[in-house]
């Protein structure tokens, strides 16, 4: 890895504002109904037991990424392989979180502006991000999380003092059944936003106090869990199961509806600028998390195709977001039901899995044979 290192706060704020990401706006976990903010807070339960995992293993390798330690477990034929697969997710996923970003923007705010130009300039920033240092991202997540806390401070207060919240919109609780609640957690809410974390053990090593990445994640993952949870509710409250069922983005539906003295109203903008924030973090994580698995899968050490590397996977990332589906409704229907399945729970639980039970055991046969050796010495 570089020499480039980030605070422990810095790694709060990027874990926090990548969990929230375009998931503060859409309906997350809304298959539960009314019961979608328990979806939420039982995914981030799974999130943190995984998450475990991925501590655990990078603090046997503090300073490599995942497709480095992956080789070093399964061994170069098998490894390799899969480093591989991991890189191409991680661009694949930056390609759906911008397709996602494209969409929800035209649709809420910019309805005339071609999906193009937006994909175009979000990339663009990114790369010239990215270009910068992981370091730079990091002094820029501190402002951006800030600037986060101001804006679901006002959405909030603004929400409660409009006089449009309705508790009794939450009841009956637990209406879906287990079976439908256990559906929503294992399929949507579990992989998508908290089994995501995979990303950060590309992000990790770049910690400079490698002992903090436990904790750290563990905060972010339950601040972000909790900021979903009471936001989906709060949408449940104000729009009722069935118009958040209904509404497109009801994060944007709710705040529409505040309405102080006809005179505060019109609100739309902060939902766009939480769009904006949550989504650049999120596709700059992916982004290179990918970058980074291909630089130490390729071997790439010269720092003179950093920008040219970058500049080549924005451009595919951009094109992979047009070309994926051709419109919405098929590119949702896509992200449902085959991504989480096929993609998600594979590698984000299925292999890190994996990969802790063959390096314990092979942990406890070296040290069981170290002491018999000791014994028989």
């Amino acid at each position: 890895m570089s020499g480039e290192k980030i605070s422990p706060f810095q790694l709060f704020c990027l874990m926090y504002l990548f969990e929230l990401g375009s998931a503060i706006v859409v309906g997350l976990g809304l298959q539960a109904k009314q019961d979608a903010w328990l979806a939420i807070l039982l995914g981030m339960g799974g999130g943190l037991c995984i998450y475990q995992i991925y501590t655990y293993l990078y603090l046997q390798f503090p300073e490599q990424p995942l497709t480095s330690y992956i080789t070093k477990i399964l061994g170069k034929f098998i490894g390799t392989p899969i480093a591989f697969i991991y890189c191409l997710y991680f661009l694949y996923i930056a390609a759906r979180v911008l397709r996602d970003f494209g969409a929800l923007l035209i649709t809420s705010a910019l309805d005339e502006t071609p999906l193009l130009i937006i994909n175009c300039l979000m990339i663009l920033l990114i790369t010239y991000g990215l270009s910068r240092g992981i370091e730079v991202i990091g002094r820029t997540s501190e402002s951006a999380f800030l600037m986060m806390l101001l804006f679901g401070f006002i959405g909030i207060t603004l929400t409660f003092f409009s006089g449009i919240i309705q508790v009794k919109n939450l009841a009956p609780f637990f209406e879906s059944g287990w079976k439908t609640l256990s559906s929503t957690v294992f399929k949507l809410t579990y992989t998508f936003p908290f089994g995501e974390m995979i990303a950060f053990t590309m992000i990790l090593p770049h910690l400079n106090n490698h002992k903090d990445g436990k904790k750290i994640g563990i905060y972010a993952l339950l601040a972000s869990g909790l900021t979903l949870s009471i936001t989906i509710a709060l949408e449940i409250a104000v729009l009722g199961p069935k118009g958040v069922g209904f509404s497109q983005f009801p994060l944007l539906d709710t705040i529409g509806r505040v309405n102080i003295g006809d005179f505060i109203q019109r609100l739309d903008i902060i939902v766009v600028a939480t769009l904006i924030i949550g989504v650049f973090v999120k596709i700059t994580i992916f982004f290179y998390a990918g970058y980074i698995g291909l630089v130490n899968i390729f071997h790439i050490t010269k720092k003179n195709h950093k920008t040219v590397s970058l500049l080549l996977l924005g451009i595919l990332i951009l094109v992979s977001s047009l070309k994926m589906s051709s419109n919405f409704a098929e590119h949702l229907e896509v992200g449902l039901k085959f991504v989480p399945i096929y993609l998600h729970l594979p590698l984000q639980t299925g292999v890190p899995i994996l990969l802790f039970i063959i390096f314990w055991l092979r942990k406890t046969f070296k040290k069981n044979k170290r002491e018999i050796h000791e014994v028989e010495s």
